[in-house]
């Protein structure tokens, strides 16, 4: 039985790209919590004041529970094989699967994947079925630790398929959907509609609220 950990310089790289998520989410939400703030300061200070004070509870309680649990999720972080069986553990979540239900193990030597940033990297993707049991990145675990899990489940007589030139996201998933799904294949798209819909359910509340306080204040 052997046991993959995140190293220390991982964890911190980790951290580090989990806190910069965390301010673009801010700087994205920022603005339209001032909006209702000041909607509600028009319609009555103390309850403006009131919410003001609550937004920037959260926001700056939100830093320090982000980077709390990134931590804990790094430390936590693991991967075990070599009885058949392989259990993940990532973001609080454990996934657990055998050697016999995959029906290949990919390892992409080049390839940028989702909202990781820099040079093109290693990655090793498994998948069963109609579906993606798993996927190591390169970001977070060496070639060497990839390589061991590669050579565990091809001895068990799963097929192994090699990419070693370079490739995008899009690519490898015209090949096989199951490799990449379409959101991770496409993250611009992806953070776009999420962002797009996030602003509309914003923007419906906060006309929602704003009416029901006229209403309020008027009857």
């Amino acid at each position: 039985m052997h046991e993959l950990r995140l190293s220390p310089e991982t964890q911190r790289r980790a951290i580090a790209l989990n806190m910069r998520q965390s301010w673009i989410s801010l700087a994205m939400l920022a603005p339209i919590l001032l909006v209702l703030v000041v909607i509600f300061s028009l319609q009555d200070f103390w309850l403006g004041f009131g919410y003001g004070m609550l937004v920037v509870l959260l926001i700056g309680g939100s830093v320090p529970l982000s980077i709390w649990l990134a931590r804990k999720s790094m430390r936590e972080t693991y991967i075990r094989f070599g009885d058949g069986w392989i259990e993940h553990r990532w973001m609080f979540r454990t996934r657990r699967f055998s050697a016999a239900e995959a029906t290949s193990v990919v390892t992409v030597d080049q390839m940028t994947l989702g909202g990781f940033m820099g040079a093109p990297t290693h990655h090793l993707i498994v998948t069963g079925g109609d579906r993606r049991l798993l996927i190591l990145v390169g970001q977070m675990w060496t070639q060497q630790q990839l390589t061991a899990v590669m050579q565990d489940l091809a001895s068990r007589g799963v097929p192994w398929i090699s990419v070693p030139e370079p490739i995008t996201p899009p690519q490898l998933r015209a090949r096989d959907p199951r490799l990449v799904p379409w959101w991770q294949a496409h993250p611009v798209a992806f953070a776009l509609l999420i962002a797009g819909a996030t602003f509309a359910v914003v923007i419906v509340l906060a006309i929602v609220v704003a009416f029901a306080i006229f209403t309020a204040t008027t009857s």
